[in-house]
């Protein structure tokens, strides 16, 4: 009975273990696995400090026909648009880019500040900034 029970006993501190062991992994790898969302966050600033035109106009200076593919940012008044991938970037064109800018505002719909996910691993992201200036190549 005795060597019955400390066979019982260990099973269970092995389950025990694994348990544990498990739950370990799986928030190491959502840890790892961080992915972009839409959504209408920002600075604090956002609110009185930035307009839409300003944005709208960040965004605008993408050209259509380049082709982008490392992090970028444009800006317009305490605007800023930018472009940024977690990990690898594809090659976007600025036409491209300029649709995810823009879905910030039809589809989600954001007031002046916010960020839309595309493409898996990127982000279109509208945001205050102060004496900012444009980044990225090219610029």
């Amino acid at each position: 009975m005795k060597t019955a029970a400390l066979k019982q006993k260990s099973g269970g501190e092995a389950m025990h273990v694994l348990f544990w062991m498990t739950a370990a992994l799986l928030v190491l790898m959502a840890a790892e696995g961080e992915s972009y969302s839409d959504n209408c966050d920002g600075s604090g600033l956002c609110g009185c400090c930035v307009s839409q035109n300003d944005c709208r106009n960040a965004f605008a200076r993408y050209t259509d026909g380049t082709i982008y593919s490392g992090y970028t940012s444009r800006v317009s008044g305490h605007c800023t648009a930018i472009f940024q991938c977690d990990g690898s970037y594809p090659s976007v064109s600025g036409a491209v880019l300029k649709q995810q800018f823009l879905h910030i505002y039809q589809n989600q719909p954001c007031q002046k500040c916010g960020s839309h996910a595309f493409n898996g691993n990127c982000e279109a992201t509208l945001n205050y900034c102060a004496s900012c200036r444009d980044s990225g190549n090219p610029n």
